[in-house]
């Protein structure tokens, strides 16, 4: 049977245009699957953009650089029943993942595999579903689901009921797990003991714990000289000075390249001659006065002795001037330089304004308006100083880290304290990762703050109102 030259010329150019088209759509799969391919390798930070408020899913730039310098394999175990993980938890570990070859994440259902936390001691108090254990060559670190999502409680004194907060704290706890399970040595903290001390809130202790420092007290009346295995001192709040002897122990201390952290109330070169002479060592003093801040925006409101002072750059306070946080210092003092120049490289760390001012009178001062003999501003508040490798940070408000003022600038306060140990110990790769709320921050407001919103709500939006319903009322007369 022989196929006409028209049907042959139709049948042929159908079939080239078919198979054309057909082999058009093998090249699009082939290469629409070759995309996907190399798109699901990608890992997540590339390929899914954090939409949420509070950028919960971006690791920070301390977290890039740790995970940036890992030499050894860490596992990641979150530890929950199939189906029943934490979408947020594990959109979290896999940002980790996609950041080091040297990090896997695995999920563990314990209920399938019974045996596996039998290679770890682990507190059962602790151990909630979609808990995370940090593993790197058998040192680990159990980061529990309640220091990942931390609930905190306040009371409201306006309602006197409690207020419920949450924040997200996973990449903190997670980081710091990672740090401390590749880290060989981890600083010790001694804090000096022997002069009504104050003792740290539960708080600081478990935030300074989970920043892989560990703490110890330390009396130096039975000792020659300060522990060498010292990454640094803390003298929080001395009631009494120190002695001679210890006085001379910290100097050469800090002589030799040791690391001081000071936080003091109100003192006096008559009460505190041997503990100022541990400061004149690093080219630091105080001028006896307590300090009231004049500009209504520096300060709390109706406080102009709790000082909101502005931060000045340093590795200590840069995640504070990044983030926009204040600082909160009541009854704080002035920090100023020795007469005689020790060769010390001073930073000052927080500042007042020009209108701040020094009362004479010090805790016995019975007003805050400024009087004949007061002392001008503006006052250094916070210090770090550097004499060879020796370094002194010193804070001049012990009431800074009390819970209840630290809460009001939403733990700044401790963030800059736990930033001051990081810079001491050389851990400033560690320095600040804070917590993300997901509930409405806390509103610090200024004096002057304070006074403009109350004259907006009390009486400038009501006037607003009142002059609209005169205008609308004038318009309709007109008619």
């Amino acid at each position: 049977m022989k196929l006409s030259a028209g049907f042959k010329r139709m049948f042929g150019r159908r079939f080239r245009a078919g198979s054309y088209a057909a082999f058009a759509s093998v090249i699009v799969i082939a290469i629409a699957a070759a995309a996907n391919l190399m798109v699901s390798a990608l890992p997540q930070s590339v390929t899914q953009m954090d939409m949420t408020e509070q950028s919960i899913y971006t690791l920070s730039d301390q977290t890039k650089r740790i995970l940036a310098t890992l030499d050894q394999d860490v596992d990641l175990y979150l530890l929950a029943t199939s189906g029943n993980e934490d979408d947020t938890v594990l959109r979290l570990l896999e940002r980790y993942a996609g950041q080091s070859d040297h990090v896997k994440v695995t999920t563990i259902d314990p209920t399938q595999r019974p045996t596996f936390l039998d290679n770890y001691e682990l507190s059962t108090s602790r151990l909630y579903a979609n808990s995370v254990i940090v593993d790197c060559g058998g040192k680990y670190r159990l980061v529990s689901y309640d220091e990942i999502f931390v609930t905190s409680y306040s009371m409201d004194y306006s309602t006197y009921s409690y207020v419920t907060t949450t924040d997200f704290d996973g990449e903190q706890a997670l980081t710091n797990a990672i740090h401390y399970v590749t880290s060989e040595d981890i600083p010790k903290i001694y804090a000096l003991s022997g002069h009504g001390e104050s003792e740290l809130s539960q708080t600081i202790a478990q935030l300074i714990e989970r920043d892989n420092l560990e703490t110890e007290s330390l009396s130096l009346l039975s000792l020659e000289s300060v522990p060498e295995d010292a990454g640094a001192i803390l003298i929080n709040a001395p009631m009494t000075d120190l002695s001679a002897d210890e006085a001379d122990m910290l100097i050469a201390y800090l002589q030799s390249g040791g690391k001081v952290v000071l936080l003091t109330d109100y003192l006096t070169a008559e009460d505190m001659p041997n503990l100022l002479r541990v400061t004149a060592a690093m080219g630091l003093t105080v001028q006896e006065s307590l300090i009231v801040e004049g500009d209504s925006m520096m300060h709390l409101n109706r406080y102009p002795y709790y000082l909101l002072p502005d931060a000045q750059d340093h590795e200590i306070t840069e995640p504070i001037l990044t983030g926009g946080y204040y600082i909160l210092m009541p009854l704080a003092q002035p920090i100023v330089e020795t007469e005689e120049s020790t060769g010390a490289s001073i930073t000052w760390l927080l500042t007042t304004s020009d209108s701040a001012y020094g009362k004479i009178a010090g805790l016995d001062m019975t007003t805050t308006e400024r009087e004949d003999g007061d002392t001008d501003g503006p006052f250094n508040i916070g210090a770090a100083s550097e004499l060879g490798e020796g370094r002194l940070v010193w804070l001049t408000s012990s009431v800074m880290l009390e819970d209840s003022v630290n809460a009001m600038v939403s733990g700044a306060n401790s963030d800059l304290f736990l930033n001051a140990l990081e810079w001491l110990c050389d851990q400033e790769e560690t320095i600040s990762i804070r917590a993300k709320s997901l509930d409405g921050g806390t509103l610090t407001l200024t004096g002057a703050q304070s006074s403009f919103w109350s004259a907006v709500m009390i009486g400038g939006i009501p006037a607003a109102f009142v002059l609209t319903g005169i205008v609308i009322w004038m318009r309709r007369k007109r008619r």
